[in-house]
């Protein structure tokens, strides 16, 4: 694969445990180029809070034939292969992962990560980091925050304009980088 090759995910949950996924959204990014998307709900096997709900949208009902957990991280794995993985806020989408891997059953793989909000905040100067905000600061056209699909291909563009200011994604991995193993 390609050494500047990565993969933006984001996850929504249904309320404030960790292993409550109820949706997942992946995009692949080689040659800076969106290459291919993955996008599922998932069953939580758990309670939708009426504050996650009036975040994400996705009700109780939308997910009833949704796959569960350790039926959509094969997939995400397949589609993850050994690339980096960036999200905005990785320390809640990586907790997430970790979370409902170890909850699974499964054995936490190797896997490199990185922050685009941390990246953003060490990077460029403004006033916010959120991922509607980089959005602004960058003129990219955002709708639909909260959709597991559109705020990964939103960390992809953000990060895709982040890292035009280093060498290239090693470098920036080599400071920043750090692996879900370490985790555990």
């Amino acid at each position: 694969m390609h050494s500047d090759a990565f993969i933006a995910l984001d996850f929504e949950t249904a309320n404030g445990q960790r292993t409550s996924i109820c949706s997942v959204g992946m995009v692949k990014v080689v040659n800076h180029q969106i290459t291919e998307s993955f996008y599922t709900l998932v069953n939580p096997k758990d309670y939708f809070s009426h504050q996650n709900i009036a975040v994400h949208g996705i009700q109780p009902e939308d997910v009833n034939d949704a796959p569960t957990f350790d039926k959509v991280f094969p997939y995400m794995m397949q589609f993850i292969n050994d690339l980096p993985v960036v999200a905005h806020n990785a320390a809640f989408d990586m907790n997430v992962l970790h979370a409902s891997i170890k909850a699974s059953g499964f054995t936490t793989p190797d896997m490199t990560y990185f922050c685009s909000l941390q990246l953003a905040r060490r990077t460029v100067n403004h006033h916010r980091y959120g991922l509607n905000y980089m959005m602004q600061y960058y003129n990219l056209d955002f709708h639909g925050h909260h959709d597991a699909l559109n705020d990964a291909k939103a960390c992809a563009m953000i990060t895709f304009r982040l890292l035009k200011h280093y060498d290239n994604l090693e470098s920036m991995l080599r400071v920043y980088g750090k692996t879900l193993k370490d985790k555990d």
